[in-house]
């Protein structure tokens, strides 16, 4: 796994207790992760075919300016959840082992 998305894992673990009501400080980190996310997504070569397409589809039209995706991902509870959604995969097909 690329160790821009180790990196993101690591970090995520510490959201802990994200939901139902996140502090300002946990939002902040949730959409710094998000937005990291996206960039090392973006920057994956073939390790991309290696995850569900949703990822890279969502990263990709988030990236074109799609305002519909840009929309939703407005609101921080969707982007804690993509991160959650990533982190359980990663840790369900044991590419990432936590620290």
């Amino acid at each position: 796994m690329h160790p821009c998305l180790v990196k993101i894992c690591e970090e995520f673990e510490t959201l802990r207790g994200f939901l139902p009501t996140p502090t300002p400080k946990q939002e902040k980190l949730a959409s710094k992760l998000f937005f990291e996310f996206l960039d090392c997504f973006s920057s994956l070569k073939e390790e991309k075919l290696e995850y569900p397409k949703e990822f890279s589809h969502d990263v990709r039209l988030y990236l074109e300016g799609n305002k519909k995706l840009v929309e939703k991902f407005e609101d921080i509870t969707i982007r804690y959840l993509m991160l959650s959604d990533f982190y359980d995969y990663v840790r369900l097909t044991k590419r990432y082992k936590r620290a």
